[in-house]
């Protein structure tokens, strides 16, 4: 018996379901070629943000700490121009960049070194240098001493310290009837002392406190400094005079927080690390958060230890829970600048601030990141050298009153800024987001708003600067001294850098101020008296009576 078998030819439905299975197998051959793409996509968008990171991380610690660009490559001569470059870099490679010849006419030559003379109020001793007997003798009286040629040199005498014998007349009733006999020897009382019964004189716990908040000196490395000069000041017990301070400056320091709340406040915060805190481990970190304000004649530079970054912490500085350590002007009218942290939104939301500025030299900061790196550098500088425009109105008006400030830069600033803002939703949609220019573009389109306050508010700057720049000596001081060794002691040197900051932003020499404060301090004891002592009612001829 014959069997026959059907062909798929002979047969359409089984043509048609190997034909369905056929696409199917197909598609799922399409779609998990396109996963894998996709992947490797991501894998080629990760390996370029890595290598950036990589870049970035090795410019910041090797390379200058200034943010200045290089302005060989995309100056932004002009917008138009720049643009059309852009267009036709931005598809391609960045090529390899060639060395190019200067003629010599257009190399800036070096200027020739100067000695400067050396400062007027510093003691000259003369020393004569004169031809040896036999010289003068050879000459005969031929020749005759016409002046002397002059030159100087800075010579130190190593610093001495000098023990203070103090005395106190101790009298004694000659015989038993003389009046008020029974309370035994009268002795003068003592002199009152910013430690009392301390070894240290004042102008000695102020050299301490000076060359540990301002010069970066860690105790132990003074305390080595002063073993070499045959004194032996333990560090601990440096410790503890600064520790004792803060007790005894504390109503000083509400004072100087009065002034904090009048004009722009200024915040800011860096970590810190502080042994024995309660309920941490001695490796987790802590903050020290940055305030500053003040009238533009009278700063004030606050510096605040908290144990963390929340943005809690501001808000009970500002609003402290206790109605009488509560200044009056934060309930009426302030305006705070800060950088994109977004711990400060629920500050800004807070009764009595009434704006909430963002700074544009954070901004900047993304797009000079940016520009160092592997892509996209071209549009980098570009945004910087539109950032640097508004800049250059700023340093045109910083001696213009505020509303003159604003009325400037609403004609010369806000087109710029109209300019910036169609750059920046031009590029949005075009840059990977987690690229450095494209961090750096959504950065800046969150902030947006913010960053615009400044153009009709001629009492506010462009940027937070005032904070960077207070918070720079703290953060080179961390560099030396790396923790504090106690919540206490983190507390104290908030207050000693709140003072000593305070002192040198209203032109005063820190250790003058402070050993004129410590012998001055102890028989403050009426508000007029500590208001006489803060650094805003101070100048150098006060400290030097």
């Amino acid at each position: 018996m014959n069997s026959t078998t059907t062909s798929p030819l002979n047969d359409p439905d089984k043509l048609l379901a190997e034909m369905a299975q056929l696409r199917n197998t197909v598609a799922e051959k399409e779609n998990l070629l396109t996963q894998k793409e996709d992947l490797l996509t991501q894998k080629e968008q990760r390996i370029e943000q890595l290598l950036d990171c990589i870049l970035l991380m090795r410019k910041r610690q090797f390379g200058r700490s200034s943010e200045q660009t290089n302005k060989n490559q995309f100056n932004l001569f002009d917008e138009a121009e720049l643009e059309s470059l852009l267009e036709e870099r931005e598809p391609q490679e960045e090529p390899e960049q060639k060395t190019t010849t200067v003629p010599p006419s257009d190399i800036p030559k070096k200027t020739q070194p100067v000695r400067r003379p050396l400062p007027k109020h510093l003691n000259r001793i003369e020393k004569i240098i004169d031809l040896s007997d036999e010289e003068k003798a050879a000459m005969g009286d031929d020749w005759v001493l016409m002046g002397y040629d002059t030159s100087e040199q800075l010579a130190v005498i190593p610093r001495q310290h000098y023990v203070i014998a103090i005395k106190r007349a101790k009298y004694v009733p000659k015989h038993e009837n003389v009046p008020g006999a029974k309370q035994g020897v009268v002795i003068a009382p003592r002199a009152a002392q910013i430690i009392p019964k301390s070894i240290a004189h004042h102008s000695v716990i102020a050299d301490v406190v000076v060359q540990k908040f301002v010069d970066g000196l860690p105790f132990y490395r003074q305390e080595k400094i002063r073993t070499r000069e045959g004194i032996d000041p333990s560090r601990q017990t440096m410790s503890g005079w600064v520790i004792q301070l803060n007790e005894k400056l504390s109503p000083l320091l509400m004072l100087i927080k009065q002034q904090l709340y009048q004009g722009m406040l200024h915040i800011d915060e860096t970590r810190l690390q502080v042994l024995n805190e309660p309920g941490k481990e001695n490796t987790q970190l802590s903050y020290i958060w940055v305030y500053v304000g003040g009238p533009p004649d009278k700063p004030v530079v606050w510096y605040q230890y908290a144990d963390s970054r929340k943005g809690q912490v501001p808000i009970d500085f500002l609003y402290p829970s206790t109605p009488s350590a509560r200044h009056p002007e934060v309930g009426e009218s302030l305006t705070i600048m800060t950088d994109g942290y977004t711990g400060y939104n629920a500050l800004s939301n807070m009764p009595g601030i009434t704006k909430h500025a963002a700074c544009w030299a954070h901004a900047r900061r993304k797009f000079v990141e940016a520009a160092a790196g592997r892509k996209h550098s071209a549009a980098a500088h570009q945004m910087v050298g539109m950032i640097g425009k508004l800049y250059q109105v700023e340093r045109q008006i910083k001696d213009k009153t505020a509303a003159e400030r604003s009325a400037i830069r609403q004609a010369k600033s806000q087109p710029i800024l109209d300019k910036i803002k169609a750059w920046l939703d031009s590029k949005v949609g075009k840059v990977l987001p987690k690229s450095l220019l494209g961090k750096a573009v959504h950065y800046t389109l969150a902030l947006w708003p913010q960053l615009l306050i400044y153009v009709h508010e001629g009492h506010c700057p462009i940027d937070n600067n005032r904070a960077e720049n207070a918070i720079r000596p703290f953060v080179i001081g961390r560099k030396a001294w790396l923790f504090s060794g106690s919540p206490r002691g983190a507390d104290a040197s908030a207050t000693l850098y709140t003072l000593i900051e305070t002192a040198k932003a209203n032109g005063l020499e820190p250790w003058a101020y402070l050993n004129y404060l410590f012998e001055k301090l102890p028989t403050a004891k009426s508000e007029k008296a500590l208001l006489a002592l803060i650094p805003q009612n101070l100048t150098m001829d006060d400290l030097n009576r």
